[in-house]
């Protein structure tokens, strides 16, 4: 479904390059991008966003090599893509409810398919009572936890999670792990970038380690000491 073939970005200031990554991704998998900052995940996601372009390789999304798509064809492509960050991005002047239907609003969805849709994604993250509370009512596990609604509220193929626990405790992660291993269940595609040696222990999922923008390991059902 996602294929990076010999991809490079090569910045001229002192930004992570990557250089020749060779990486396929199937539709419905799990993916745990594991490695120190400034190792070149966040450079991968850019990429994937369609963000940044390479210097060199091709991406392919579904066989489109996706930075050869028109300006015009951009954000249909990006649609098929949610985004989950570590600092949520809410909007505080909306109520919960109201941060989930204006992801739908964005992209023209009628009054009827808002109404039908946003209680079932508050309910696959558990927040079905919390519709009418204000971001800064919630706890930043529930916080994350409406990102994520957000982020999957338009039904896309990916799912990229970039730190979403690196700024909460034990317990939240673990809600947002759970929520994250629902939402792949639902054959959603998830790309998790972590630090967290926890979180990618408990998840034993595949995991790609990038150092110093390059691949130096790609595991299936592994741990973050596994070589």
């Amino acid at each position: 479904m996602i294929v990076f073939d010999k991809i490079s970005k090569t910045y001229q200031s002192k930004n992570v390059s990557v250089h020749d990554i060779d990486l396929k991704i199937s539709k419905g998998e799990f993916i745990t991008l594991i490695g120190p900052s400034g190792a070149g995940k966040t450079t991968l996601l850019k990429l994937l966003l369609s963000e940044e372009k390479p210097t060199s390789g091709a991406l392919y999304f579904d066989s489109i090599n996706i930075h050869n798509l028109r300006r015009l064809d951009l954000p249909k492509y990006r649609q098929r893509i949610g985004v989950v960050f570590q600092d949520y991005k809410l909007l505080e002047s909306k109520t919960v409810y109201e941060n989930v239907a204006f992801a739908m609003e964005m992209i023209g969805k009628s009054d009827a398919e808002i109404k039908a849709d946003v209680p079932h994604a508050l309910e696959l993250v558990g927040l079905e009572n919390k519709g009418y509370s204000f971001p800064y009512q919630l706890s930043g596990g529930e916080q994350q936890r409406l990102a994520i609604a957000r982020a999957i509220i338009n039904q896309p193929d990916v799912l990229i999670a970039d730190e979403p626990t690196g700024s909460l405790d034990p317990e939240s992660s673990q809600g947002v792990l759970t929520i994250l291993k629902k939402i792949n269940e639902l054959e959603t595609t998830v790309i998790l970038a972590t630090h967290d040696k926890d979180v990618v222990n408990t998840l034993k999922k595949r995991v790609i380690r990038i150092e110093k923008g390059r691949i130096t390991h790609d595991k299936e059902k592994s741990g973050y000491h596994s070589h």
